[in-house]
């Protein structure tokens, strides 16, 4: 989803209170809140058709996913709102944000993918519980994926239909077809 210019300077906290109130969502970066744009149907129907396909293998887990509508804070205080993140840490206490997920996927579109590569992936990598971070592209098929080693050391690498990997998410146990993740998607 697009950023748009920055609001105003605030804290994390009176951030998330005028997220209550706003009819728009805003991402909160470094004291200053950027409105959220829409998406393209692929990247609504990509977020919801994973949404879908990992709920259960997230309820067997324990764990809670989460698609666009909820904060995630970085250690450093900022808050994205990823396309869909699962946590195993947190209990469902009706907070408007979560610290620690398993995994991230962000959906990328033209004009958020240099954030998504560049302060996204470097914010994410600085959340412990972090195991993957998952860039989906929605203009061809094409999954990539952060892996947090037991090292703490990050690996890289891409699915793509000609390897015939599936996309196997930490925490959960449901490995995903490049086939499911792009069902009705049409290039």
């Amino acid at each position: 989803m697009p950023r748009a210019n920055p609001v105003q300077q605030t804290t994390f906290e009176q951030y998330l209170e005028s997220e209550k109130r706003s009819e728009i969502r805003h991402e909160f970066v470094d004291g200053y809140t950027f409105a959220m744009a829409g998406g393209s149907d692929h990247h609504n129907r990509i977020a919801g058709r994973l949404y879908r396909l990992v709920f259960d293998a997230a309820e067997e887990a324990g764990c809670d996913l989460f698609i666009n509508d909820m904060v995630l804070k970085t250690p450093s205080d900022k808050g994205y709102y990823p396309d869909l993140f699962l946590t195993c840490q947190e209990n469902s206490d009706g907070s408007r944000f979560k610290r620690f997920p398993c995994w991230v996927v962000e959906v990328l579109s033209e004009s958020t993918e240099s954030i998504d590569r560049g302060e996204k992936l470097h914010s994410y990598k600085t959340i412990p519980t972090l195991k993957a971070y998952v860039l989906i592209s929605q203009n061809q098929r094409l999954v990539e994926v952060y892996s947090r080693l037991d090292d703490s050391s990050w690996r890289y690498e891409t699915l793509e239909p000609a390897d015939g990997k599936p996309l196997k998410l930490p925490c959960i146990n449901r490995p995903l077809s490049l086939d499911e993740i792009y069902k009705g998607i049409e290039f």
